[in-house]
């Protein structure tokens, strides 16, 4: 996976912790030097509040704007240093499934596809939030990716959702004819204690992909409430060594 720079988090179930999984993996690389770009691609927007993240435009008004070939101009859409190398171009606007037609997401498909790679000349990483559903804005997400990371549960409706979810990744690829590679499962709020979490591990290993766990942590919680991330709030916590696990082994320092 040392080629992939662009990823989206994604998972068609809600509070999985696809957003808070931005925020640490983001973050994290940011500390390490290396320059980020966060996208909310989440309606409700919550990576951006965390942030505080306010421009003239977002991320609903960059769609249409692609789709009509306009010229974006970067510094009215991006809000820079939320962090010490660590941006994000921000969405403000809940309504935006409803207000912008799927004609819409579809005409600025391809076009968002090439907007990404542009941004690949100002930023080593690349990381997309997504909302829990399975639409074309979704879609466009994945398509623009190099590889996506979907956050789970040890949850039994969870192995249902990762096959869709891999239906829908091997489609994105085949529509885009671009192999969009599933980065990584990383299991949030694991609890070694439970008895059936040892069949969970064995059942989604049998799916050959990259397995993380995150343990379940007081800090996560604190440090979502806060607005800080886990660096910020619980450097030396559980839940920040197993997030390093995970910049350590899934995101070699780029070349």
């Amino acid at each position: 996976m040392s080629s992939a720079r662009v990823f989206s988090v994604a998972n068609q179930k809600g509070g999985v912790g696809k957003t808070s999984s931005v925020i640490q993996l983001a973050s994290g690389l940011a500390r390490r030097g290396e320059t980020v770009l966060m996208i909310d691609g989440d309606p409700q927007g919550n990576l951006s509040l965390f942030f505080g993240a306010s421009t003239p435009k977002d991320f609903s008004q960059l769609l249409p704007a692609l789709a009509r070939g306009e010229a974006v101009q970067l510094k009215e859409y991006i809000h820079r240093r939320v962090r010490r190398n660590l941006d994000i171009l921000p969405v403000n606007n809940k309504n935006l499934k409803n207000e912008i037609p799927d004609t819409i997401i579809h005409e600025a498909g391809k076009i968002f596809v090439t907007f990404i790679n542009s941004m690949k000349e100002k930023y080593q990483w690349i990381i997309m939030d997504s909302s829990p559903s399975n639409s074309p804005l979704e879609r466009i997400l994945v398509q623009s990716s190099d590889a996506v990371i979907i956050p789970l549960e040890f949850q039994l409706f969870s192995v249902s959702g990762l096959e869709s979810i891999l239906e829908e990744v091997n489609m994105c690829s085949t529509r885009t004819g671009r192999d969009i590679q599933v980065h990584s499962l990383i299991f949030t709020k694991a609890e070694n204690r439970l008895n059936r979490v040892k069949t969970y591990r064995d059942v989604f290993s049998s799916f050959k992909i990259p397995v993380y766990e995150i343990c379940k942590s007081e800090y996560i919680a604190r440090s979502l409430e806060k607005s800080r991330t886990i660096w910020e709030c619980g450097p030396a916590s559980y839940a920040a060594r197993d997030y390093q696990r995970i910049l350590d082994k899934g995101f070699p320092v780029p070349v």
